[in-house]
């Protein structure tokens, strides 16, 4: 069996309000991913059982909002004596599926505080190295195209787009983005996305501000995110009845499913078949932020790296150009050789890591309102593509 493991931003990783609910982050897309894969896709049994279906679903710690890390990741195995996982009870899909589907839910209180400083550090960090990222007609262009972004895309009723959903259960700040575009009397922004312009896309990107702010400048927050995602994916490769894993990641989870594969022990990082990467902030990271282009053991992997990018998209940018080209540039013929690179462990020789960017039209392909540009699990046309490149893993 191969399992998709679903990595989102922070702010967005909604668990299920029930086992029987369809509410949660991954649902959506689980169900994009069905009308592609059809019988492969296996459903969390357990979610069956309760009348519904969807994937699994494991939490950093359980209940929410508790320092309880066991009782979450109990979900997905427990560690024995010897090293391996009992899987007794916590079935990943139904007898004879092909495909399961894993998504993962941090769900600490990341910050009782503002993020002005987090923010304000960012900001430090990342202006001095704005001419390696873009050129001076380059940012213009994506001034003018971000924009256009943050115009509210009218929402479908009863659909307000799932898979871009903000979290309920976390702590609202009035970030950057949340500032310029709401007044000092407005409410809080707990409205639907694509009900105002300052509840629908502004509360998309202010959270995606708040999760790059967060994950940049406190190690603390940084470090328990990576801890509990090491133990999750571990505990899922050494299942005995898992043969390998597709690490699905959207917005700032592409860092995090980078930094994820970057730093897993060489055993296993050939158990990942796939990585598939939508929206991701990660030429900015590294051009902005200077977290460098090494990917690591990102080398071992036996699958090729898909990356979903939008143009219109403020959070993303392709991955496939070299680390010299900038934003405002021509993507170079045939995408490039890709912006990181590996090193053989013997030689030292190194070598580009290859990426296949793939470009959509979320705006016009997506359904729901706010941050549409950025939403792209709710675009069949993602969905088809990601489900090929799942299809592709199995052996």
């Amino acid at each position: 069996m191969i399992v998709v493991i679903t990595i989102h931003g922070i702010g967005f990783q909604q668990a299920p309000s029930s086992p029987a609910a369809s509410d949660g982050y991954a649902d959506a897309l689980h169900e994009g991913l069905r009308r592609h894969l059809g019988d492969l896709l296996g459903d969390d049994p357990n979610r069956i059982a309760a009348g519904g279906r969807g994937p699994v679903y494991a939490q950093s710690n359980y209940p929410p909002l508790t320092h309880a890390t066991e009782p979450g990741l109990r979900r997905l195995g427990s560690w024995t004596t010897s090293g391996s996982v009992d899987i007794a009870g916590v079935p990943f899909a139904e007898a004879g599926k092909h495909v399961a589907h894993v998504a993962l839910v941090y769900s600490g209180l990341e910050s009782r505080q503002s993020d002005l400083a987090a923010l304000h550090d960012l900001a430090v960090l990342a202006d001095p190295s704005l001419g390696s990222y873009a050129t001076l007609g380059g940012l213009g262009h994506m001034l003018v195209a971000d924009l256009e972004a943050l115009r509210q895309h009218p929402a479908i009723p009863g659909d307000p787009g799932a898979s871009l959903q903000p979290r309920t259960e976390t702590v609202h700040h009035r970030g950057l983005v949340n500032r310029l575009l709401r007044r000092p009397d407005d409410p809080p922004p707990t409205a639907a996305p694509g009900d105002t312009p300052g509840g629908g896309a502004a509360r998309v990107l202010s959270t995606v501000e708040d999760d790059v702010a967060a994950y940049v400048t406190s190690n603390e927050h940084r470090e328990r995110v990576r801890m509990f995602l090491r133990d999750a994916v571990s505990r899922i490769l050494t299942r005995p009845d898992v043969e390998g894993a597709v690490v699905n990641g959207h917005s700032n989870g592409t860092v995090m499913g980078f930094d994820l594969i970057a730093a897993i022990s060489p055993p296993s990082t050939p158990a990942v078949r796939a990585l598939i990467t939508s929206g991701s902030p990660l030429r900015k990271y590294s051009d902005l932020l200077e977290w460098g282009d090494d990917a690591g053991n990102l080398r071992l992997i036996t699958g090729g790296w898909t990356n979903f990018w939008d143009p219109v998209d403020p959070v993303a940018d392709p991955l496939g150009p070299p680390a010299t080209w900038k934003r405002g540039e021509p993507i170079p013929e045939g995408g490039g050789p890709g912006m990181f690179v590996v090193h053989d462990p013997d030689t030292g020789a190194e070598t580009a890591m290859p990426v296949i960017d793939v470009q959509v039209d979320n705006v016009r392909d997506s359904t729901g309102g706010g941050l549409r540009a950025h939403n792209y699990w709710d675009n069949d046309a993602f969905c088809a593509a990601a489900a090929a490149v799942i299809s592709g893993a199995l052996r």
